[in-house]
């Protein structure tokens, strides 16, 4: 401490002055931790599909924990990110609005300015016309694989290249229903008979038999905005499980598993939170089928433990987290499914179709072309369409309109069973599959309009 006497007019004044010696430095000072911020998105306008550029702070450098909105669209991750500065490609369903991005487990933000959407999103759900409009080939001929659409993209993931459990295959075969082109990824893990369903922007494939077990938890989880894989696991490891969608949910439920029987559980993954809960089935099965319908998501069929065929429904309501059961006309043991709107159809094994109605909770038949099982199912604009089948090797295509509720037919290029199919914007394909000589490359893509 230094002591220094300052002389005034009249009087002294002794100052003691403190200071920090090298043994007691000053503790050094703590920078204020960043604020989440939009300082800018460039260009102001543009249509869906543009990449938009958005500057501000704290954006992290984790794509998956950003959530990009415009307006009331469904989430999107950035396409490439840093600390100040992301791009984003401007999803289907934007509306002319302001820009929010929000952090997983964190703060959210809305910019200053609305970004302009120049071309508004096609309504497809009023497209009631379909046909054949030709084929595409899979990179790799296979059978008994998954298949899930979202954002422009239909994705084929995974199967078996000799028709029968063997040849294990990795491969995923993506279509841009955009730009008409393929291109190719891997899962983390191959495997046969998996199941896959999308919510948002990804598309979700889990479960099936692998190299290394009949039974995989294996999850591959596909972002179709960043254009990025990671992996999850599911609670129990099963094949021949179905999966479906709901808002933004997506279930994988029941399937064969370890312990001889046939599961009960339910794998729930929240793609907005990015968590997973579980839940359990009514009845125990595999074979079994989903759809989505009105908030609602349908578990029916299948074949029990005592390998009769199930007339079980159990139905998740989304919003609620509640869940009910049904019964269907008859007993299926091989069950495919698809929704569209408010309306289910489940078909399998004979002739008739079970169709529910989520608006009106009420149920009635309707009648395929015929009676066949490992068949596929998608659907889009007003239609819900059934494809293929194991019925010498079927090339049959049974139509469903959910406005006029009737049924029409079409074809296949080629009969095949075990096939997969998937539906975005005004676009349907089928593919893979056993045909009369083997398994399949081919794709056969039908076109909706108005």
């Amino acid at each position: 401490m230094k002591k220094i006497k300052l002389l005034f007019a009249g009087f002294a004044m002794t100052v003691f002055i403190f200071g920090c010696s090298k043994n007691n430095p000053a503790p050094p000072l703590t920078p204020p931790a960043a604020t989440l911020t939009i300082t800018g998105f460039t260009p102001q306008s543009g249509a869906v599909g543009a990449t938009v550029t958005i500057t501000g702070t704290a954006f992290g450098t984790d794509a998956n924990a950003v959530n990009i909105k415009f307006g009331s669209s469904a989430a999107v991750h950035p396409a490439t990110i840093t600390a100040t500065q992301l791009t984003v490609a401007v999803p289907s369903d934007a509306t002319t609005s302001k820009i929010t991005i929000s952090l997983t487990g964190g703060s959210s933000v809305t910019s200053t300015d609305s970004f302009t959407v120049t071309v508004t999103a096609i309504d497809y759900s009023t497209y009631n016309k379909i046909a054949f409009t030709g084929t595409a080939s899979l990179s790799v001929a296979r059978s008994g694989f998954a298949c899930a659409a979202a954002g422009t993209k239909i994705v084929f993931a995974g199967g078996s290249t000799d028709g029968s459990g063997g040849g294990l295959s990795k491969v995923v075969d993506i279509y841009d229903v955009a730009t008409g082109t393929w291109t190719t990824a891997q899962l983390s893990e191959a495997r046969y008979l998996l199941a896959g369903a999308a919510a948002g922007n990804k598309i979700v494939f889990a479960g099936g038999s692998s190299e290394t077990s009949d039974y995989s938890k294996t999850v591959d989880i596909y972002d179709v905005s960043a254009n990025t894989w990671t992996t999850a696991q599911l609670s129990e490891g099963r094949y021949r499980l179905t999966a479906a969608a709901s808002g933004n949910k997506i279930i994988f439920a029941g399937g064969g598993n370890s312990t001889g029987n046939n599961s009960k559980t339910v794998d729930i993954y929240d793609v907005s939170t990015n968590t997973w809960t579980t839940a359990q089935l009514s009845e125990g099965r595999r074979r079994l089928a989903a759809a989505a319908a009105g908030g609602k998501i349908l578990i029916a069929g299948g074949s029990n433990d005592n390998g009769d065929a199930s007339k079980t429904v159990d139905i998740y309501d989304e919003a609620s987290n509640k869940w009910t059961t049904a019964q269907l006309s008859v007993g299926r043991s091989h069950c495919i499914a698809a929704g569209n709107g408010n309306k289910a159809v489940i078909a399998g094994d004979d002739n008739t179709a079970d169709i529910y109605d989520a608006a009106a909770n009420t149920w009635s038949t309707g009648k395929l072309n015929q009676g066949r099982s490992d068949f596929a199912a998608a659907s889009a604009g007003t239609k819900i369409v059934f494809a293929g089948g194991d019925g010498n090797d079927t090339n049959n295509v049974d139509i469903y309109d959910i406005v006029s509720g009737t049924w029409s037919t079409l074809q296949l290029s080629e009969g095949r069973y075990l096939l997969t199919g998937g539906a975005i914007t005004n676009k349907m394909l089928f593919g893979g599959g056993n045909n009369n000589t083997g398994t399949s490359k081919t794709v056969d893509i039908f076109t909706l309009s108005k």
